[in-house]
């Protein structure tokens, strides 16, 4: 982990040393052509406006000869082989033709290097489609069509609903009526749910081309950085400075939702972005079986070394054969009577060529034949074909067949690969009774009498379910919603088939401070004035909302939540009897919510108002204040009910999981969704086995707590030897972790763990996590699934890819070794594919090293007992063995398939 930016950290220690170190924060001339005074007076404007081009290929036409050719000269064997080409060269009267030991090398070479130059061909071909994406950029006073690669720092850009951010962009204007935009951030940390995006705070209206082109700013803030969470900066505008925070930033490969059309200021380009900042460029995998036969050749070349040598020793009995034996007189070898150790030399080369037959270099081409066809077994298997969206298996690479049958480890997506991410309304509990909804009517459970929807005892709970979110009406389409949370998506579909319709928030008159939430309850629509928003947070673990009755003008706030932090906040209602039926709910998977309101009266509202004022405005303690007025409104709540809510598996998840586990792979699952989501589903999938004991390190800022905390369980695991244990651990924490040198610890804990869950996890240390596991003292073979860009660093980082053709693109399908349409397919990959891969390599290995030696002994042998020359069988040798080589790899290949 020390080593991720040890290239950054050296970078910095050059400049510091010369004089050059970064400045404190990254300058942006906004809206900036160059001819400006502060423009003219910085050297490095036109540095500052970098582009928006990116790259993820590997290879370019200028290194990919060096860099194809250093990579393949890894393989002892070949680097023999071109050594052995070097001296034959080298040396006069060489015992053999060069160009016979050139020709076969060069055929392995090029067959390699075209399979690799054609694969990084497909890369090259996806990154121009990207960089030549159009969006639309601020010039001359309009709008025009640009390329995503032309976008440079400071531009102008304007992006419309539904479209992708070609870059880091700083929101300017959102054309709505509270100039505010929501987005989807699935391809940066794989949660599907809406973000609330704002312009920064007082900034003055920039609505038309117009007032665009004469606006002129610079701004200042953090440089480059992974960070997904965190943005600090501000805009100078003449005397004025508004800040920056991330609220007010839009990342690329985040898409824009409701709002029209939005304007922004690029502040981070290409290679700069914090989604490519967070990717990791593809690397050269090799599988297992290739490490492990650069080991077995060096132990052949100590082998034909001893072989030369001995053959070499033999041949000094023969020294004065020509001075012995009359009619070999005037037939003596070049440099026999005029250099006679180079005579000998020669001699040497001629043993060592002769017996080099015994290095396997047609190994490698018989493996990367099995590898080839071997590939289209899992492209023709029909088990791994899915019929519902035509997509049958695709494998990117041929070159960790063996290793698919090697995983000790996995590494899961959550959302999009074990989920659906399709909620379904189940059932909610009342009045100690459990109620479902079925074609449009209410049904106690187990009953058949439907039950009259207006009866006043579901009256609150109606209420609560239609305004206790931040669902929103996508304003190009009226009759569609775009929710923050999945959850509350479900909510408003369940309410809607019982004639319960969320109509938006509008304001009434346009002398109202706030805007009103409109229900249409059967027909009749209900006005609700919109007070505060106590948005959900982690540590609280629910969300309240304050609103105001038009009708009646009370005051309410309505509360929900996990069931641990609303009811201990209850005075009233039934505690107990909800606690069953929140635990019956939760034994089937169902993700669970609890339900609770409060009636203010004036005088306490504007109390909390007051006190919530005041806590925003105090800057140092912001956070902690806040969390203390929250904690006191949220208080006193009577509890009205719970709610279930089943988020969809894939198809056999749990089976594929369970079957996994019994073959002796460890799974862990790494998303970027909440704690409390990711618990639901790692139970509902059976990821954590039953019996297993959560233990959490979440939610930690302190690194000694941490240290006690991770030193306990330790302890607790060594003592307790049965018992099985399930680790969860969030990204604010693992931080911590690998910046205190603690991932050791961490590792040793996990290892004992039957299952590890993380949460709230960037792409960045999803990859970290992945080569701990990794480069950890066992050094076991890792694999990684996923369905979207936020886990393309994962998929790269462990030995084995899987992508999945997933519903937000295919940019994991696209990165990794191996794709397919479904999870259930891993089963059928790993256990069968990797099975077999694994065992006819292993044979086929073993084929060569038997062969390779007993064909080098025998004439060895031969030339002891005879007595003879050796220069009289080497053509007799050199025959036979290309012939053996043919047919016996060709034999060998056909037999294992």
């Amino acid at each position: 982990m020390k080593l991720d930016n040890l290239r950054e950290n050296i970078l910095n220690f050059i400049r510091e040393k010369i004089g050059k170190s970064l400045p404190k924060n990254r300058k942006i001339f906004v809206n900036y052509n160059g001819t400006e005074p502060e423009a003219l007076a910085d050297p490095h404007f036109k540095k500052k406006r970098k582009k928006n081009f990116i790259k993820t290929s590997k290879y370019t036409i200028w290194n990919f000869l060096p860099k194809n050719l250093f990579e393949q000269f890894r393989r002892i064997a070949y680097f023999y082989f071109l050594i052995n080409i070097i001296v034959i060269f080298a040396i006069p009267d060489p015992p053999s033709s060069p160009y016979t030991s050139i020709i076969p090398l060069a055929i392995v070479v090029l067959v390699t290097a075209i399979k690799q130059a054609y694969e990084d061909f497909l890369r090259h071909r996806e990154d121009r489609k990207i960089n030549e994406s159009l969006t639309r950029v601020l010039k001359d006073g309009a709008f025009k069509d640009t390329k995503w690669k032309d976008v440079r720092v400071g531009d102008i850009v304007e992006i419309t609903s539904g479209k992708m951010f070609p870059c880091d962009l700083v929101l300017l204007n959102s054309n709505s009526e509270d100039d505010v935009c929501y987005i989807t951030t699935v391809n940066l940390d794989g949660e599907t749910n809406l973000k609330e995006k704002s312009r920064p705070k007082n900034l003055q209206e920039l609505d038309s081309e117009e007032k665009l082109s004469k606006f002129k700013a610079i701004i200042l803030c953090d440089h480059p950085n992974t960070n997904l969470y965190q943005f600090k900066g501000k805009i100078l505008l003449g005397q004025s400075e508004f800040p920056i925070t991330n609220d007010n930033i839009l990342l690329r490969g985040s898409c824009l939702k409701i709002s029209p059309k939005v304007y922004g200021c690029a502040i981070y380009t290409g290679f700069d972005t914090k989604v490519m900042l967070n990717s990791k460029l593809k690397s050269n995998k090799m599988s297992c079986i290739e490490k492990k036969l650069n080991a077995f050749i060096i132990i052949f070349l100590i082998v034909l070394a001893v072989l030369t040598f001995f053959c070499y020793g033999l041949s000094f009995i023969y020294q004065n054969v020509y001075e012995t034996h009359w009619y070999l007189k005037g037939s003596e070898p070049t440099y026999y009577k005029e250099n006679r150790d180079l005579y000998n030399f020669i001699f040497l080369i001629y043993f060592m060529n002769l017996l080099n037959y015994i290095v396997p270099l047609s190994l490698y081409v018989t493996v990367e034949m099995q590898r080839f066809v071997g590939s289209k077994f899992i492209e023709w298997d029909l088990k791994l074909y899915d019929e519902e969206t035509d997509m049958p298996a695709k494998a990117n690479t041929s070159d960790l067949n063996e290793d698919l049958g090697q995983v000790e480890y996995l590494f899961s997506d959550k959302t999009g690969t074990l989920t659906k991410n399709e909620m379904i309304f189940k059932q909610f509990s009342i009045d100690n009774q459990v109620f479902e909804e079925r074609h449009g009517k209410l049904y106690q459970v187990n009953k058949k009498k439907d039950e009259e929807i207006k009866d006043q005892k579901f009256a609150r709970l109606w209420e609560l379910m239609s305004l206790c979110h931040t669902v929103q009406i996508d304003l190009l389409d009226k009759t569609k919603y775009q929710a923050s949370s999945p959850d509350e998506m479900c909510f408003i579909d369940f309410l809607h088939n019982l004639g319960i319709v969320f109509e938006g928030d509008k304001k009434i008159s346009s002398n109202s401070k706030n805007k009103s939430r409109v229900i249409n309850f059967q027909s009749k629509q209900n006005y609700y004035e919109i007070l505060q928003i106590l948005e959900f947070d982690s540590t609280r673990k629910r969300m309240s909302i304050i609103v105001k009755n038009n009708e009646t003008n009370k005051y309410v706030l309505y509360c929900k939540g996990a069931d641990s932090a609303i009811l201990s906040k209850c005075i009233a209602g039934d505690v107990k009897t909800c606690e069953t039926h929140i635990k019956d709910f939760g034994s089937k998977g169902w993700r669970t919510l609890a339900l609770a309101y409060r009636e203010l009266t004036s005088e306490e509202y504007e109390i909390c108002e007051k006190n919530l004022l005041d806590a925003f405005n105090d800057i140092e303690n912001r956070n902690e204040k806040i969390a203390e007025v929250y904690d006191e409104i949220e208080s006193n709540l009577v509890l009205v009910g719970a709610t279930a809510i089943e988020d969809k598996l894939q198809e056999d998840v749990a089976e594929t999981l369970k079957s996994l586990r019994q073959s002796g792979i460890k799974i862990w699952v790494l998303t970027g969704d909440k704690t409390e989501t990711a618990i639901n589903i790692s139970t509902s999938c059976q990821h954590f086995p039953q019996s297993a004991e959560k233990i959490f390190l979440t939610s930690m800022n302190d690194i000694d707590e941490i240290k006690n905390r991770m030193n306990s369980y330790l302890e607790k695991i060594k003592k307790t030897k049965i018992k099985n244990f399930a680790l969860i651990v969030d990204g604010q924490t693992l931080g911590f972790i690998f910046h205190n040198d603690l991932d050791e610890v961490f590792a040793a804990i996990c290892s004992d763990c039957d299952a590890v869950l993380g949460c709230r996890l960037s792409p960045a240390q999803k990859a970290q996590i992945v080569k701990l596991i990794k480069k950890s003292k066992t050094k076991p073979i890792t694999a990684a699934i996923g369905d979207g860009a936020n886990d393309v660093s994962m998929i790269q980082e462990a030995h084995i890819g899987f992508g999945l053709f997933g519903k937000e693109g295919n940019n994991a399908a696209k990165s990794s070794d191996f794709s397919f349409a479904k999870f259930k397919f891993l089963k059928r990959m790993l256990l069968f594919h990797g099975y077999l891969y694994y065992t006819r390599s292993a044979v086929l290995v073993q084929y060569f090293f038997l062969q390779k030696p007993r064909f080098c002994d025998l004439p060895s042998l031969f030339c002891f007992l005879e007595r003879i020359f050796w220069n009289n069988i080497v053509q007799f040798y050199r025959f036979d063995f290309l012939q053996h080589n043919i047919d016996g790899s060709s034999h060998i290949v056909l037999w294992n398939f």
